[in-house]
């Protein structure tokens, strides 16, 4: 299903609405959700910062390294998921015959939801 997805082969609605938005919908929810249990860990440090210069193999809690390998492959996907939901969806809108305005707000919507779960995540 996920092949004929970023083909473009399934139907604009489905593409949009479920993979699209539901989708970056989950993973932004994920996303913050690893990021406050990880907040609880840090202390108010950066990732960067904890790992670069408080980090000791022994003495730091097992959580927090779990949380932030839940926070960077969530993070990874996303990236990934962002780039391939814009393609499935303006390939879906190319073969979309029904009506040529909702294949451009198709495209335009996926294009501002993606812009919008990407300012959530580095705006706070």
């Amino acid at each position: 299903m996920l092949a004929k997805l970023f083909k473009g082969e399934l139907s604009l609605g489905a593409t949009f609405w479920k993979f699209g938005i539901l989708g970056l919908i989950i993973l932004h929810f994920a996303l913050r959700m690893f990021a406050s249990l990880l907040e609880a860990h840090l202390k108010g440090r950066t990732i960067y910062d904890f790992f670069m210069h408080h980090f000791h193999i022994v003495y730091t809690s097992k959580l927090s390294i779990l949380w932030t390998l839940c926070y960077i492959s969530t993070f990874a996907v996303l990236v990934f998921y962002s780039y391939k939901i814009i393609i499935a969806v303006w390939r879906c809108a190319a073969n979309y015959d029904k009506s040529i305005w909702l294949a451009q707000l198709a495209r335009i919507g996926i294009l501002l939801a993606v812009f919008l779960v990407w300012s959530r995540i580095f705006i706070r």
